[in-house]
C-alpha cells in the first residue's frame, strides 16, 4: 500500500489533466498554458506533501498494528 499511495496520486492527476476543471493536475496544465511557472511548481510540491503525508500515515498505522 505504501508504494501504491503515490502512484494512486499520479493516476488522479492524469486523469486531472485530460478532463478536469478544478484540482492539481487542471492547474498544473493550466498553469503551464499561461506560463504561470509558480502555479505548475506549487502544485507539484503540493503533491509531494501530500504524497509523503499519505505514506507516513500508512506506515505509522503499520507500526502500530503490526
Amino acid at each position: 500500500m505504501k508504494v501504491n499511495i503515490g502512484l494512486s496520486l499520479v493516476g488522479v492527476i492524469i486523469g486531472e489533466f485530460l478532463a478536469a476543471k478544478a484540482g492539481l493536475g487542471y492547474l498544473i496544465i493550466y498553469g503551464s498554458q499561461v506560463f504561470k511557472l509558480d502555479w505548475v511548481i506549487m502544485s507539484i510540491v503540493l503533491l509531494c506533501i501530500l504524497a509523503t503525508g499519505l505514506y507516513q500515515l500508512l506506515a505509522y498505522f503499520e507500526r502500530k498494528y503490526k
